[in-house]
């Protein structure tokens, strides 16, 4: 699984032949998605095995009103759903805001759809999303 995307069950995928490191799965909407369609010999398509009880580190940022809990009551909302957390990284702006960056262990598509409608429930909470990789992560994960 490409670590730039982080595709998950659930999600549109296509694959690509790496160099030596077999072949990356991708999500249809990964940014880089466009530099590897320059070499389309080397894409494949590639679908889901359903039924493996796998879980998928999927990385959110979330973006609320910074208040006295609020990491600790989006930790609970998404223990709740039964999710493994595997990393946080919080952070306060000048202007009162919090931004969490939160890597969650999920099992599909849907598990983290229910994870991010509760987390946007989280008073305070502005914006939930799945995290974008800058480009120099991207670059070292394809």
């Amino acid at each position: 699984m490409a670590r730039c995307c982080s595709p998950v069950p659930g999600d549109e995928i296509i694959g690509y032949i790496t160099r030596g490191k077999g072949i990356s799965v991708h999500r249809r909407d990964c940014p880089n998605i466009a530099w590897l369609r320059s070499s389309p010999e080397r894409n494949i398509e590639v679908e889901w095995e359903f039924g493996a009880e796998d879980s998928y580190p999927v990385e959110l940022e979330i973006e609320a009103i910074d208040r006295v809990a609020l990491l600790a009551n989006i930790m609970s909302a998404i223990t709740e759903l039964r999710a493994n957390i595997s990393a946080v990284n919080a952070r306060t702006t000048r202007d009162r805001m919090a931004v969490v960056n939160i890597v969650v262990d999920i099992s599909s598509i849907d598990h983290l759809n229910s994870i991010m409608s509760r987390v946007r429930r989280v008073h305070g909470v502005t914006d939930v999303h799945r995290a974008q990789r800058t480009t120099a992560q991207q670059a070292q994960s394809v």
